[in-house]
């Protein structure tokens, strides 16, 4: 069995080392143009690169797993460190008003907040309609067809219509059982 350090040293070496080549080639470019090989090299680096950096990422995700399943929710300094990020995560450190000052205290980011929603709430910048509502939205005073009774054709049109495997209600049975069924329900 290999030994994981020494795995992930090697992949945290190879990553510095195609970084470093990389580095190079790119400051080559900028003093004259490469040829295809070079830039075909750089293609490949460019590849090899973000091969390693997503084995890395898979590595890291894998043992962040591995010590979760290991230590739970102990009281550790990783479940700490967790919390503190997504506590970051979803804080506004910082706003900027309309003056272009950077605001950080939570007081003043509220009123900003509180301000900008009052003057917003109320307003619309609604202008006018572009097209004829008149003609769009014609009387239509014959309500005859709501009146008429459904024929078993159009209830046996809307049920095939039906989706599949869903539920309709609480009851547990799906459509596909009403469709099968249907002709004893109906």
């Amino acid at each position: 069995m290999k030994n994981w350090k020494n795995t992930i040293s090697n992949l945290k070496v190879t990553i510095a080392n195609v970084k470093l080549v990389l580095y190079f080639v790119t400051l080559l470019e900028e003093f004259r143009d490469l040829s295809i090989a070079e830039w075909n090299f750089k293609r490949l680096l460019e590849q090899k690169l973000q091969s390693l950096l997503e084995q890395q990422h898979i590595y890291w995700k894998q043992r962040g797993q591995i010590k979760w399943v290991q230590l739970g929710d102990a009281n550790t300094k990783k479940i700490h460190a967790n919390a503190t990020l997504k506590f970051r995560r979803n804080l506004i450190t910082v706003l900027e008003n309309d003056n272009g000052h950077n605001l950080f205290d939570h007081a003043t980011k509220a009123n900003l907040i509180w301000s900008s929603f009052k003057e917003r709430l109320g307003t619309s910048s609604f202008t006018c309609i572009h097209f004829d509502l008149e003609n769009l939205l014609s009387a239509n005073l014959d309500y005859s067809s709501l009146i008429m009774p459904f024929n078993d054709t159009e209830i046996d049109a809307v049920v095939r219509s039906l989706p599949s495997n869903k539920a309709p209600g609480p009851d547990a049975f799906n459509t596909d059982s009403v469709k099968k069924c249907w002709p004893i329900i109906s």
